[in-house]
């Protein structure tokens, strides 16, 4: 080891045996040594840093640490080599209990000295990113990886996939669709066959819908177009995930949200076809998932919408018939019942099965389990019901 990188090494190891944890916003890369290298010893260098980048990227966290310091060994300047121990170092820190607080912020130094050397790499970006994330610092993690995206415009496009991925996905996971979203569009542009990211992107659009915002009918217009957009989306989704009972009920409430914004225009021509391809998706599903009473009972719900009353009681009872607690096929049919005469037994029957459910499953709240209890109270002098 040339005399330069073992002084380099001796210090770091007197810090850790004086108990003296790094400062990470303290380190500064102009410090490191600047290295002359043969072509064969590039080559080299190379090898180690693609080792090390694709073992961290399978979580071999032992052969990543020991690439990484090769290629250090070689150039102590090499971000991506010093960006993987940075990683390391972290992954290393969590396996005590708690934390070991040195080995944190020595891996949070390396990645900043990483991103100090090469400020436009996309995978320096990415790691100091996924390492905060992993950290539990999600608002940091998103901050970090839209600083990354800000210095990296000019890398390849395929290079900036991943961090637009974690960029969207933090976001998304802070709840912040507004913000994920053009992160999430972009990445599924470069990544169309990534099925959790259509989901993702698809409920950022869906929560949009949800909210207009702005002067009316031009809101009403943009959040139309959102809801038909997350539509799309969950459609993507579904077909990449044909198991996924849940994505394929999202194409149908995508459409029925697109189908509630066009009758707020006042456009019942959309409205009508709108409704119409929720009521066949959510027909689709109950097909395709003959266990699923969920599907049966958005078909009721999209039915009951369009005024089909029999339709949607034929609905609730057989995604009763697939789940005989189903609580909102319950309720729903005790209210369609509420409305026809000779059916108070009926929907005191229902009701009661509803409190049952929910006593097992616990889905209503305080408010509503309330009121359905005192729907069930005999009038004043009458007799307790069974």
């Amino acid at each position: 080891m040339p005399p330069t990188h073992r002084a380099v090494l001796f210090l770091a190891v007197c810090s850790a045996c004086a108990g003296v944890s790094v400062r990470p916003e303290a380190v500064r890369a102009d410090s490191l040594p600047v290295v002359a290298l043969s072509a064969d010893t590039e080559r080299e260098l190379g090898r180690h840093v693609d080792a090390a980048i694709e073992a961290v990227m399978r979580r071999h966290y032992a052969a990543a640490e020991r690439q990484a310091r090769q290629a250090l060994d070689i150039d102590p300047r090499r971000a991506r080599a010093r960006a993987v121990l940075g990683m390391v170092l972290f992954q290393r820190s969590t396996l005590a209990d708690p934390p070991d607080l040195f080995l944190a912020h020595a891996g949070e130094a390396d990645l900043i000295l990483a991103e100090q050397l090469a400020p436009a790499d996309p995978f320096v970006g990415w790691m100091h990113a996924v390492m905060l994330a992993e950290a539990g610092h999600m608002t940091a993690a998103a901050a970090t990886a839209e600083a990354a995206l800000g210095r990296t415009e000019a890398a390849p496009a395929n290079e900036r996939a991943a961090l637009l991925g974690v960029a969207g996905t933090y976001r998304y996971e802070l709840g912040e669709e507004r913000a994920a979203l053009p992160h999430l569009q972009a990445y599924v542009a470069l990544r169309p066959d990534d099925a959790t990211a259509r989901f993702r992107l698809g409920y950022c659009l869906l929560r949009l819908a949800g909210l207009p915002s702005g002067p009316k009918p031009n809101s009403l217009v943009v959040a139309q177009g959102q809801a038909e957009a997350a539509a799309a989306a969950f459609r993507r989704g579904a077909e990449l995930v044909p198991g996924d009972e849940d994505v394929a009920l999202a194409v149908g409430a995508a459409l029925l949200r697109a189908a509630e914004l066009a009758e707020q225009r006042r456009d019942t021509a959309a409205r009508d076809d709108r409704r119409q391809q929720a009521l066949q998706q959510f027909r689709a599903v109950a097909d395709r998932f003959p266990g699923s009473a969920e599907a049966l009972f958005r078909v009721g719900v999209v039915a009951e919408a369009g005024g089909e009353q029999q339709t949607a009681r034929e609905a609730y009872t057989q995604a009763l018939a697939r789940d005989p607690e189903h609580l909102g096929s319950l309720l729903n049919l005790a209210a369609i019942a509420e409305h026809e005469a000779g059916a108070e037994d009926a929907v005191r029957e229902l009701l009661r099965r509803a409190i049952a459910a929910d006593g097992r499953r616990g889905a209503l709240s305080v408010a509503e389990r309330s009121r359905i209890l005192a729907r069930l109270e005999p009038p004043a002098g009458g007799a307790t019901p069974p």
